[in-house]
């Protein structure tokens, strides 16, 4: 457990279409309204640099080769670490991120082939002493989440039109990794009702939310 002081970082991971951004939305503003010192973030696009990263990742228009997509996912990582996670663990904030290291690994690592103990390697020089107390993995079938896709009626960004073959290295990368991180993953059927998941989180995020908030009244 985090100490109160440093805040909790929690983090919401799962394949395109798979909800975790509207979960990490929808707990955001129920943790605001229960009066706890929270904040949504979001990897990429959290900082200028990374919005600036993030337009050249998801579109089109500038070819992008597979080791550089690579690093400019790590470079907006680095960046949201400097001038994002710090000063929040400094604030004892409850920072919730929208996809974080576990993305990288997964889509990066099992999707595209790149070695694993490279991104742990960066990820350690990136993050040092970080890491998420809790991880949501919102787990879905890539027809499913592709189905999803389709019918908000929006264009696929060049990572989503990679095809199913390559969601399901994604998928199985996220259910490995959770598999080995038993200590903070909590996986999630993402075609449960937005509702039921939403409760869900809420219920296994309350203990050490309590006691977060009761070790900042207290001075930590």
């Amino acid at each position: 457990m985090n100490n109160p002081a440093t805040g909790i970082l929690i983090t919401f991971e799962g394949i395109d279409g798979s909800g975790k951004s509207t979960q990490a939305r929808d707990i955001h503003n129920a943790l605001s309204l229960a009066g706890l010192n929270v904040r949504l973030s979001r990897e990429p696009g959290a900082t200028p640099l990374g919005e600036e990263i993030r337009n050249i990742l998801l579109s089109d228009k500038v070819p992008v080769g597979n080791l550089a997509e690579l690093f400019l996912f790590l470079a907006d990582r680095a960046e949201h670490v400097q001038d994002v996670l710090r000063p929040s663990r400094s604030n004892g904030e409850v920072l919730l991120v929208d996809r974080f290291i576990d993305a990288t690994t997964a889509y990066q690592g099992y999707g595209m082939g790149h070695p694993l103990s490279l991104i742990e390697n960066l990820h350690k020089t990136i993050l040092q002493e970080i890491e998420p107390f809790r991880t949501f993995l919102l787990d879905i079938d890539p027809l499913a989440a592709s189905e999803r896709i389709r019918n908000r009626g929006e264009k696929k960004n060049r990572i989503e039109e990679r095809g199913l073959e390559f969601f399901q290295k994604v998928r199985n990368g996220y259910l490995e990794i959770a598999k080995q991180n038993p200590h903070r993953f909590r996986v999630l059927d993402a075609t449960l009702p937005r509702e039921e998941l939403n409760r869900a989180i809420l219920n296994d995020l309350e203990p050490p939310l309590l006691t977060h908030a009761a070790g900042r009244r207290t001075g930590g």
